[in-house]
């Protein structure tokens, strides 16, 4: 159903379905660092001394195990859904999961090296990014609200990651800036480039077929790639030999974080995204998806310790600091900003 066709409680149940979806996915990061964590440990490594190699290999690795479990759970769960899957769903479905799968993959290495709250807000930069590639796409300049809520990003961005510092009610460059801004920052940043095109590619299928239909492709296929990316990797690397990866999948404290993930965050969260959202407009849609960061650094805060506690790791809560105030509200703002509508021209 499309949100012309939607009644005014159909609507409000989609805006309390797509909180509760931001709410899950803001989960998502803290129990993505909890897992890169038990890794680490595993095998006897820190975030500074871990090889690119076991970095892409441990984030193959989680991304293949989460959506060929959540992929399974649709099959048993939602069977009705699935015998109604078409061959041109199965395509868009598995475009849409290339795109999906390279930048979760930047996202879980990233979040190996930086905190789930900042992993959260850079992450949110697709609400910005996205439009702009639209409209550069069409060949045309981005609206004025779209690149004023770019600089205000940058500017949101530069305070988050310490890059700039207030001293004396005076806006300065950190003097260690070079060394604020992270591999791990990049690498997120990257990331939403492959977002932007997800949204892209779910709104072009999206326009022609039942978007929901689009899901199982969609787990299968990020399930796949990052599992051939995993054995390409597990190959000449010796630390990331597929032994040593089974020996940790089967310890209780990594494998029941592993179900939370992969049942709420990905398989409830992306089912309910899929159905709720035709009912409202796209723009009411990104807004509420602005409410993510905000969910991953109020998880960030309270759920590490807890999480540490059952995962045997050292993993303290993310602590409440301006630069997170400062910098999550400003991009907050440039997300609102560049979602704002366009004022209609009256022809005259």
């Amino acid at each position: 159903m499309t949100n012309q066709g939607s009644t005014p409680n159909e609507r409000r149940q989609a805006i309390i379905a797509l909180v509760l979806v931001n709410a899950m996915w803001g989960a998502s990061f803290p129990i993505m660092k909890c897992l890169n964590l038990q890794v680490d440990d595993h095998f006897g490594v820190t975030e500074s001394t871990a090889s690119g190699w076991l970095r892409t290999s441990s984030a193959s690795w989680l991304i293949g195990l989460r959506f060929a479990i959540a992929f399974g759970l649709f099959a048993i769960l939602l069977r009705g859904t699935l015998r109604r899957v078409r061959m041109p769903h199965v395509w868009a479905g598995a475009a849409i999961g290339v795109m999906f799968y390279l930048g979760l993959l930047l996202q879980v290495i990233g979040l190996a090296t930086i905190p789930a709250s900042r992993s959260g807000f850079l992450t949110s930069l697709v609400v910005i990014i996205t439009p702009m590639i639209n409209t550069l796409l069409r060949k045309q300049l981005p609206r004025r609200c779209v690149m004023l809520g770019a600089l205000l990003a940058v500017a949101g961005v530069a305070t988050l990651t310490g890059l700039i510092v207030m001293d004396n009610s005076q806006i300065l460059l950190a003097s260690d800036a070079l060394t604020q801004w992270t591999l791990g920052d990049s690498l997120t940043t990257l990331g939403t480039l492959f977002f932007s095109g997800q949204i892209l590619l779910v709104d072009v299928f999206g326009k022609r077929y039942e978007s929901v239909l689009f899901t199982p492709s969609m787990f299968g296929t990020t399930a796949i790639l990052a599992m051939l990316v995993f054995m390409g990797l597990s190959l000449p690397v010796p630390e990331t030999a597929i032994g040593g990866w089974t020996s940790l999948a089967l310890q209780p404290r990594f494998y029941l974080l592993l179900a939370v993930l992969c049942f709420f965050p990905s398989l409830v969260a992306f089912v309910w995204m899929n159905k709720y959202q035709p009912r409202l407009t796209a723009g009411q849609a990104a807004v509420i998806y602005t409410c993510e960061p905000l969910f991953a650094s109020t998880w960030a805060m309270f759920t590490p310790a807890m999480l540490s506690v059952w995962c045997a790791v050292h993993y303290a809560n993310e602590e409440f600091s301006m630069p997170l105030l400062i910098g999550g509200s400003l991009v907050l703002l440039a997300n609102i900003l560049a979602l704002w509508p366009e004022k209609k021209s009256t022809g005259r």
